[in-house]
Protein backbone atom coordinates (compact mmCIF):
# COMPACT_ATOMS: atom_id res chain seq x y z
CA UNK A 1 0.00 0.00 0.00
CA UNK A 2 1.38 3.37 -0.95
CA UNK A 3 -0.82 5.46 1.32
CA UNK A 4 -3.66 5.16 3.80
CA UNK A 5 -6.88 7.06 3.21
CA UNK A 6 -9.81 7.82 5.45
CA UNK A 7 -13.02 9.51 4.32
CA UNK A 8 -15.14 11.73 6.57
CA UNK A 9 -18.75 12.59 5.73
CA UNK A 10 -21.02 14.85 7.78
CA UNK A 11 -18.37 15.84 10.35
CA UNK A 12 -18.47 19.64 9.77
CA UNK A 13 -14.78 20.20 10.49
CA UNK A 14 -12.86 23.45 10.02
CA UNK A 15 -10.16 22.23 7.62
CA UNK A 16 -7.94 25.25 8.31
CA UNK A 17 -7.81 24.30 11.98
CA UNK A 18 -7.34 20.61 11.18
CA UNK A 19 -4.35 21.44 8.99
CA UNK A 20 -2.86 23.57 11.80
CA UNK A 21 -3.37 20.72 14.31
CA UNK A 22 -1.62 18.24 12.01
CA UNK A 23 1.31 20.64 11.69
CA UNK A 24 1.43 21.03 15.47
CA UNK A 25 1.51 17.24 15.89
CA UNK A 26 4.63 16.98 13.73
CA UNK A 27 6.30 20.02 15.33
CA UNK A 28 5.92 18.38 18.74
CA UNK A 29 7.57 15.24 17.33
CA UNK A 30 10.56 17.29 16.11
CA UNK A 31 9.88 17.17 12.37
CA UNK A 32 10.71 19.80 9.76
CA UNK A 33 7.55 20.98 8.03
CA UNK A 34 6.33 22.54 4.88
CA UNK A 35 2.74 23.01 3.82
CA UNK A 36 0.68 24.71 1.22
CA UNK A 37 -2.97 25.44 0.58
CA UNK A 38 -4.58 24.50 -2.72
CA UNK A 39 -8.15 25.25 -3.83
CA UNK A 40 -8.93 21.55 -3.27
CA UNK A 41 -7.27 21.27 0.17
CA UNK A 42 -3.88 21.12 1.88
CA UNK A 43 -0.57 19.41 1.35
CA UNK A 44 1.60 18.94 4.44
CA UNK A 45 5.06 17.39 4.43
CA UNK A 46 7.06 16.45 7.50
CA UNK A 47 10.51 14.91 7.72
CA UNK A 48 13.13 14.25 10.32
CA UNK A 49 16.57 15.67 9.75
CA UNK A 50 19.96 14.11 10.27
CA UNK A 51 22.63 12.53 8.11
CA UNK A 52 21.66 8.94 9.01
CA UNK A 53 18.05 9.48 8.00
CA UNK A 54 19.12 11.23 4.80
CA UNK A 55 21.34 8.31 3.81
CA UNK A 56 18.65 5.69 4.46
CA UNK A 57 15.50 7.39 3.27
CA UNK A 58 16.83 9.85 0.73
CA UNK A 59 14.51 12.80 0.47
CA UNK A 60 11.43 11.02 1.82
CA UNK A 61 8.84 12.72 3.99
CA UNK A 62 5.52 11.93 5.54
CA UNK A 63 3.04 13.44 3.14
CA UNK A 64 -0.46 14.31 4.26
CA UNK A 65 -3.13 15.38 1.84
CA UNK A 66 -6.38 16.88 3.16
CA UNK A 67 -8.93 17.50 0.46
CA UNK A 68 -12.62 18.23 0.18
CA UNK A 69 -15.08 20.38 2.09
CA UNK A 70 -15.72 20.76 5.80
CA UNK A 71 -18.57 18.24 5.70
CA UNK A 72 -17.10 15.83 3.13
CA UNK A 73 -13.33 15.41 3.13
CA UNK A 74 -10.62 12.80 2.97
CA UNK A 75 -7.18 12.53 4.44
CA UNK A 76 -4.35 10.59 2.81
CA UNK A 77 -1.18 9.76 4.72
CA UNK A 78 1.83 8.23 3.07
CA UNK A 79 5.43 8.76 2.12
CA UNK A 80 6.38 11.07 -0.72
CA UNK A 81 9.33 12.93 -2.09
CA UNK A 82 10.26 16.02 -0.08
CA UNK A 83 9.33 18.76 -2.51
CA UNK A 84 11.90 21.49 -2.95
CA UNK A 85 9.26 23.97 -4.03
CA UNK A 86 5.61 23.72 -3.10
CA UNK A 87 4.53 25.70 -6.14
CA UNK A 88 1.33 25.18 -8.07
CA UNK A 89 2.83 22.50 -10.33
CA UNK A 90 3.92 20.39 -7.35
CA UNK A 91 0.54 20.75 -5.67
CA UNK A 92 -1.30 19.79 -8.84
CA UNK A 93 0.64 16.53 -9.01
CA UNK A 94 -0.68 15.57 -5.57
CA UNK A 95 -4.27 16.58 -6.18
CA UNK A 96 -4.61 15.31 -9.73
CA UNK A 97 -2.47 12.15 -9.66
CA UNK A 98 -2.22 11.08 -6.00
CA UNK A 99 -1.22 7.50 -6.81
CA UNK A 100 1.93 8.73 -8.52
CA UNK A 101 2.73 11.26 -5.81
CA UNK A 102 3.32 8.70 -3.06
CA UNK A 103 6.32 6.37 -3.18
CA UNK A 104 7.12 2.93 -1.82
CA UNK A 105 9.68 2.82 0.98
CA UNK A 106 10.86 -0.46 2.49
CA UNK A 107 9.28 -1.03 5.90
CA UNK A 108 12.65 -1.30 7.64
CA UNK A 109 13.53 2.24 6.60
CA UNK A 110 10.45 4.07 7.83
CA UNK A 111 8.68 4.08 11.18
CA UNK A 112 4.97 3.36 11.03
CA UNK A 113 4.56 4.17 14.71
CA UNK A 114 4.31 7.89 13.93
CA UNK A 115 1.62 7.20 11.35
CA UNK A 116 -0.41 5.22 13.89
CA UNK A 117 -0.15 8.05 16.44
CA UNK A 118 -1.03 10.62 13.77
CA UNK A 119 -4.22 8.78 12.80
CA UNK A 120 -5.22 8.45 16.45
CA UNK A 121 -4.57 12.18 16.98
CA UNK A 122 -6.59 13.17 13.88
CA UNK A 123 -9.52 10.93 14.82
CA UNK A 124 -9.56 12.33 18.37
CA UNK A 125 -9.51 15.93 17.14
CA UNK A 126 -12.32 15.30 14.66
CA UNK A 127 -14.46 13.60 17.31
CA UNK A 128 -13.86 16.54 19.68
CA UNK A 129 -15.22 18.81 16.96
CA UNK A 130 -12.85 21.20 15.18
CA UNK A 131 -14.96 24.22 14.29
Amino acid sequence: MKYAQRDYVGKNVNLDKLEALIEEFFKEEGFRLQSSKHPNGYLIQAKKGGIFRTLLAGDRAYTILVEGTSSNFKIKVGVGEWLKNLGLAALESFFLTPLLAFVEVPEALWSYEIEHHLWHYIETQIELGIQ
